[in-house]
């Protein structure tokens, strides 16, 4: 039986992966292994226990024993290596889901000459100043199997001459968020307050930015008289703290675990974000969502009206009014086709199956 690794290290990343862990364990030796980039017992077991993923068979300190981008790959390109050796693991093929760190380390194991696989590759939004474009461009050229969630995303790859083991699966985020939201969606939605999610460096570390966007939030409450609620970050405080930036009536909320943050996205009446997760969770939720970024590696939200993007600079606060507008009156209409049919950890063992039986 071929041996899967799977390297994982962030809550998002747990989620889009809940259901391919599953499949995994079904259909070869998964071994799979929590990099501890996200170590927060109050989050990240409630997501483990929440999402039914059973106990990773290792768990590093990633979090704790490093402070930047440049020590969590420095970390990991030392103790995932020494993991191998003293646990005499040899893997088939090592599995990278997305953009972070976590994910960096593929360039160091590629070196090492292990297989690489990478989840939600050909992504990109061509934003050099974001960390995560830089992992995911490295994690898709280091793969020996890319899997990509729609053709837009394999064309991409194929422009950078990418074409070997390339499939289609859909999104990842589609089976998770169903399981989680059937009981949830039962309920009408409420419409009672807008969720702000806000924690990329490229709105947090420019000042001005910033500033635009919590002045938008605050007339987003004039507008439509209900609360903005915004998602506590460490590094998004200190900004907003150090900067002495009043945030007005917008009001600072926790982090919530997955099943409570699913509710609150269902019942707000639009959410403000720059999450790229929270391009695509919304829309299966009929939520539609303002994006406050000038780049964007999912254009396929704002092509199928699921979001449209907040220009922070120039203020198209009255364009944005009127899409949602549009949106609740339902003059317009969210397409969820780009998000997949729901199939994707099948789609996935499926190719890796061909896989093996092609190497």
């Amino acid at each position: 039986m071929k041996t899967i690794v799977t390297i994982t290290g962030i809550r998002p990343d747990f989620i889009r992966m809940s259901q391919i862990f599953k499949e995994l364990d079904k259909h070869y030796k998964h071994i799979l292994i929590h990099t501890g980039q996200h170590y927060d017992t109050t989050l990240s077991d409630v997501f483990f226990e929440q999402l039914n993923i059973r106990e990773p068979d290792y768990i590093l300190n990633t979090g704790k024993e490093s402070t930047n981008h440049f020590e969590q790959l420095s970390y990991l390109s030392r103790e995932i290596p020494k993991l191998f050796l003293e646990k005499d693991i040899k893997p088939d093929l090592i599995i990278f889901l997305g953009d972070s760190n976590s994910a960096g380390v593929a360039f160091p194991l590629k070196k090492e000459g292990y297989k690489i696989g990478h989840i939600e590759a050909g992504m990109r939004s061509y934003d050099k100043r974001m960390l995560e474009e830089i992992n995911r461009t490295v994690c898709d050229h280091c793969s020996d199997i890319l899997f990509v969630y729609h053709e837009d995303y394999k064309e991409q790859l194929i422009k950078e001459n990418i074409t070997n083991n390339v499939f289609v699966v859909g999104n990842t985020i589609v089976e998770p968020l169903r399981a989680v939201s059937k009981s949830i969606m039962d309920l009408p939605k409420r419409n009672d307050m807008i969720l702000m999610d806000i924690h990329r460096p490229e709105n947090f570390k420019y000042v001005e930015r910033l500033r635009n966007i919590i002045k938008f939030g605050n007339k987003c409450i004039d507008k439509y008289g209900i609360p903005v609620k915004l998602l506590y970050f460490k590094r998004l405080k200190d900004a907003i703290d150090s900067n002495n930036i009043d945030l007005g009536r917008i009001e600072i909320i926790p982090l919530l675990p997955y099943k409570e943050y699913i509710e609150t996205i269902y019942h707000s009446k639009f959410i403000i974000s720059d999450s790229g997760t929270g391009q695509e969770e919304p829309a299966l939720l009929n939520t539609p969502v303002v994006v406050p970024r000038d780049y964007t590696e999912r254009p396929q939200s704002y092509e199928y009206n699921c979001s449209i993007c907040y220009r922070v600079n120039d203020d198209n606060s009255e364009e944005v009014y009127k899409w949602l507008d549009d949106i609740h009156n339902q003059v317009k209409a969210m397409d969820l086709k780009w998000l997949g049919n729901g199939e994707t950890s099948s789609k996935v063992i499926s190719y890796l199956n061909q896989y093996f039986g092609s190497a």
